[in-house]
């Protein structure tokens, strides 16, 4: 149940994301490039 709940608010951070992406062009590459970072950061 843990787990479900930490994808399913993860899923919810990245959707947003991407929605807020879609509305600001310019700023696709930098997020991408966040998110990796973040990605990273919480794998290692």
């Amino acid at each position: 149940m843990k787990n479900s709940m930490l994808l399913g608010a993860m899923f919810g951070v990245v959707a947003a994301t991407a929605i807020y992406s879609a509305s600001n062009q310019n700023l696709i590459k930098k997020t991408k490039r966040t998110l990796l970072k973040k990605l990273e950061d919480v794998l290692d």
